[in-house]
């Protein structure tokens, strides 16, 4: 009877390790932080000012935000950004757990969704999701998938970004962001 406890409590104790949260901290939250440099009122701020901004200080206020990343010492997207942009461009659950699970193994700029500032600015992430099992990779995605609710296009207010051309309003590729091909 002690044995088949025993045996039980671990079962759930490893259980509990391998939970996607768990491996979202253990893996992922050192380089993608859970909230951005901006709130969202901070944010709708910002695009208030940029409507209203001339060339040049569009571009002062670009470069204020780069050095204000630079500062942040930021190794990656935060992740909520990355989930609502996934989940913009994967219009299902399985393509984004799908996504996720292979990505996070096997990352490249080529099948990926980031943003052309982001690989500019961060690169291309390293393969952690080599040192985990598919279980726990799925378990991850999976969690991404559930704990950011707002998809990209509310959470960015209908935007994504302002080109320099003003036909160019930002949508899925419209603004050089690289699309991948789903399995």
């Amino acid at each position: 009877m002690k044995k088949l406890l025993l045996v039980l409590i671990l079962g759930f104790v490893s259980l509990g390790a391998n939970s996607g949260e768990d491996i979202y901290k253990a893996k992922c939250a050192s380089c993608h932080a859970m909230k951005g440099m901006m709130d969202q009122t901070q944010m709708q701020a910002m695009r208030q000012k940029m409507q209203n901004a001339t060339q040049e200080e569009k571009m002062a206020m670009r470069e204020k935000m780069m050095r204000k990343m630079q500062k942040s010492k930021m190794k990656a997207p935060p992740m909520p950004m990355v989930s609502k942009r996934l989940k913009m461009m994967l219009k299902t659950r399985e393509d984004f757990i799908a996504f996720v699970a292979d990505y996070i193994q096997n990352p490249s700029k080529k099948k990926g969704f980031c943003m052309p500032m982001a690989y500019k600015r961060f690169g291309t992430m390293p393969p952690i999701g080599k040192t985990l099992s598919k279980e726990e990779r799925a378990a991850v995605a999976s969690w991404l998938y559930d704990n950011f609710k707002e998809s990209w296009g509310k959470f960015m207010g209908g935007k994504m970004c302002e080109m320099k051309n003003k036909n160019m309003k930002c949508g899925a590729g419209k603004c050089g962001a690289v699309k991948i091909q789903t399995h």
